[in-house]
């Protein structure tokens, strides 16, 4: 698997003995002991950890797999022996372990052999996983009440079904801790220099629905976001989430909020306003929106839908709405096919993309290597810096996992999921703060101090709202001058000829001091305001020799060796007019 550029925020310290933070970042697994395979087979390493409320698991795999999904398909089985004792549960297979609990990642089912039996969901014992997507390294919890956790030992063990290999032979011990969750809940104030905070939220289909208005409501109340984001609100008009946001959340001296929808169900919401929108990329929404003075331009604002689940013909379409967006950002960038933003626009992507399945669309929206160069062009380097783009690893406030979806209903066959993202341009953002807010784990404390309710976040949506604080990136204001005239090279019509007028005076895009309109060796610029030639004849006194020729074509005085056009500067220009000459005789 490719690694993805991420930005981490390290919310706490990580203990050897306690936390792990289910965010698909490994760091904190590095000084956790591993068993690692030598013996062959599809599994490299594992490993476990533990507090008081979750049992953690680690693995690597030789090959890329996603988990629950068939896309990638694979027979692998968790095999969980919750009390460490062989003469409970049953022999699975014949690994030697007790299995009280066994996890079928192929037909997504867990399957109990002690204290009850028969299949239930991974909701039903607590599992949860990251990432959501492909890849050869996971994380994995059960909450141990669910899982029915008995200790105070356990012994796991990885079984590949297909090849009948398990993975450590016997399983591997761990000795439950039973200390409390170190973790402790992030602020959702705003930090110092921030200068928008933009929230991500897919709405489910129900802004229209009076209980879920009530509880959107105290969410947005409780963030005060300047930039909203929406998807799934096919169903309500810009003027409907218009008078929600002005009744929810009043701009101060009497604006409103100006509301853009594209053709289907996807909204951008902004205090300030919202210059352009660009309805035609496939299931996602740029728009150039205006927002705190101090970026000196407009944020390009990006609300995305990604095709949903899994099965062959969905992975093609979302890895295609993927192209196409970092299609129409090139294009953007670089100024083609009609579109363009100025130099260092703050790039702000995200919303519901719906990643399970394979990894493909997510690296190509963070790295801009498009799949179907065919359809969509070239790949390109997506920052303003040259490098790649930064898929923030967000968490939930008062919880230390990252999902950002989970069903309603606790016999799903789909365990929770991180489904909606936030990918910035670094160059011109720094995210000073980031969060997901999921208020079924906030305590009575937390929820009166933010006017929240426990039920709220599902009551408002099937998807929690992500929330991003932005403020300037080292770059920002800053571009390229490599000719050093004061006009940045996306400016520029002469990016490598000094030319502080940008003469051009046929108005063709290229700059009298870099252009040789009739190919004399003169640029247009020493014909215009030094000789006094005709630009558009090599000939201008039709006397039958190149103006090149008749012109000045030595150093006066060889005072400077290789200015042919006796300006006491070797430039581009009398590069041109040496080019001119070649072939000539003399």
């Amino acid at each position: 698997m490719k690694n993805l550029t991420v930005a981490f925020f390290a919310f706490v310290a990580l203990p050897v003995w306690g936390q792990i933070q289910l965010d698909n970042q490994f760091e904190d697994w590095g000084v956790i002991p591993h068993s690692t395979n030598t013996d062959g087979g599809p599994f490299v390493s594992t490993a476990l950890s533990s507090n008081a409320k979750w049992l953690y698991l680690h693995v690597e795999m030789v090959g890329e797999v996603a988990l629950d999904e068939d896309v990638l398909p694979n027979d692998f089985r968790i095999l969980l022996d919750l009390d460490d004792d062989p003469n409970t549960g049953v022999d699975y297979a014949g690994q030697g372990l007790g299995v009280d609990l066994l996890i079928n990642l192929a037909t997504r089912q867990a399957i109990r052999y002690t204290n009850g039996s028969g299949i239930e969901s991974f909701n039903e014992v607590g599992m949860r996983a990251a990432p959501t997507y492909s890849g050869k390294e996971f994380e994995i919890a059960f909450n141990r009440d669910l899982a029915q956790v008995a200790g105070p030992s356990v012994r796991v063990a990885w079984y590949d079904n297909a090849t009948q290999t398990g993975f450590p032979v016997a399983g591997m011990a761990h000795t439950l801790s039973d200390s409390p969750v170190p973790f402790l809940p992030v602020s959702v104030e705003r930090p110092e220099d921030t200068l928008n905070r933009i929230a991500f939220w897919n709405m489910n289909g129900r802004m229209d629905e009076a209980n879920a208005q009530q509880a959107m409501e105290r969410i947005l109340q409780a963030v005060s976001p300047d930039i909203l984001a929406l998807s799934e609100v096919s169903d309500v008009s810009p003027s409907f989430v218009q008078n929600l946001l002005n009744d929810w959340l009043p701009i101060e001296g009497g604006g409103s909020w100006n509301v853009v929808k594209d053709d289907w169900d996807l909204m951008i919401a902004a205090k300030g306003d919202i210059l352009s929108s660009y309805a035609s990329v496939t299931r996602q929404f740029p728009a150039l929106v205006e927002g705190h003075p101090d970026w000196g331009m407009p944020l390009l604002i990006t609300s995305s839908h990604l095709k949903c689940c899994g099965g062959s013909s969905n992975e093609a379409q979302r890895q295609a709405e993927a192209d196409e967006y970092m299609g129409f950002l090139r294009n953007a960038i670089y100024g083609e096919e009609g579109l363009s933003i100025p130099w260092n626009t703050p790039v702000v992507y995200g919303g519901d993309l719906n990643m399970v399945g394979l990894e493909a669309p997510i690296y190509t929206l963070v790295t801009g290597d498009i799949s179907n160069e065919n359809a969509h062009g070239p790949d390109f380097n997506p920052d303003w810096d040259g490098t790649e783009l930064t898929e923030h690893p967000l968490l939930q406030t008062d919880h230390p996992f990252d999902f950002t979806w989970m069903s309603g209903n606790i016999n799903s066959e789909w365990m929770p999921g991180k489904l909606d993202y936030l990918i910035t341009s670094d160059a011109s953002i720094d995210l000073k703060a980031g969060f997901v807010i999921r208020t079924a784990d906030m305590s009575p404390l937390r929820l009166a101090q933010l006017g929240l309710q426990a039920d709220d976040a599902l009551e408002a949506s099937d998807h929690f709202i992500v929330v991003g604080d932005l403020g300037h990136g080292g770059m920002l204001g800053s571009a390229p001058d490599s000719d050093e005239d004061g006009v940045d090279d996306f400016e520029d019509n002469c990016p490598y000829a000094e030319n502080l007028d940008q003469g051009d005076f046929n108005n063709d895009g290229v700059g009298d001091a870099c252009s040789d309109t009739d190919g004399d060796g003169l640029s247009d610029a020493l014909e215009i305001s030094v000789y006094g030639t005709d630009p558009l004849s090599a000939d201008s006194d039709q006397d039958g020799v190149n103006d090149g020729l008749e012109l000045c074509v030595c150093s006066a005085l060889d005072i400077c060796p290789g200015d042919l056009t006796n300006d006491a500067v070797v430039s581009v220009a009398d590069l041109l007019l040496l080019l001119g000459l070649f072939g000539a005789t003399c």
